[in-house]
């Protein structure tokens, strides 16, 4: 008698401060807590992880098939393509400036390179699903271009560009005002070669 006792006397004190009881064979339905990256899709419950996002696929991989110019806007939809051959054009108009392929490895596969005098000026390649215009730019030519004119596709670029103050790199997506934001801080680079 005195051992039932003592085993009720935790849930009298619990009782009496007002926390409530739960016997160990009666179980509450818990919340369903899930952490952040932690999905259930299974019916009893059971927890798994969430599977991570793959990266875009090359758009040219192999570097024993080099693509034409042209093979890269007819990958695009419509309306991208159009974007990517306005860049495209915008550059071969420019004096000295000569466009080839070149693979830039495996991971990257071809790309456009545009080369003004023998030197780089810019590249044009395909990251997934979508043109993408890549640019460097020297200090010089980094205070010179005005920021705060491009839109908010070049800001977003701007605050992602990586490398260091001396040489700056921008990864700017063609889709959109991107097209825009691209040849605009070209011409800067160009004025400043």
């Amino acid at each position: 008698m005195l051992v039932i006792c003592l085993s009720l006397l935790p849930g009298i004190i619990n009782v009496l401060e007002g926390i409530p009881v739960q016997s160990p064979q009666m179980k509450s339905p818990q919340p369903d807590k899930k952490r952040a990256g932690v999905k259930s899709d299974k019916p009893d419950g059971r927890d798994k992880p969430a599977v991570p996002s793959r990266p875009p696929r090359v758009a040219f991989p192999k570097k024993q098939q080099a693509p034409t110019a042209a093979a890269f806007a007819a990958r695009l939809p419509l309306a991208l393509g159009k974007r990517l051959e306005m860049a495209r054009s915008f550059l071969l108009r420019q004096k000295d400036v000569k466009e080839d392929v070149y693979f830039y490895g495996p991971k990257t596969g071809w790309a456009l390179r545009y080369l003004l005098r023998e030197h780089p000026l810019c590249a044009l390649l395909l990251h997934g699903d979508s043109p993408v215009g890549i640019v460097s730019l020297g200090a010089a030519a980094t205070a010179a271009v005005d920021w705060r004119a491009l839109s908010p596709v070049g800001q977003v670029a701007r605050k992602r560009a990586h490398g260091s103050p001396s040489m700056l790199w921008l990864d700017v997506p063609l889709a959109g005002t991107g097209a825009a934001d691209f040849k605009a801080i070209l011409r800067v680079k160009l004025a400043s070669m």
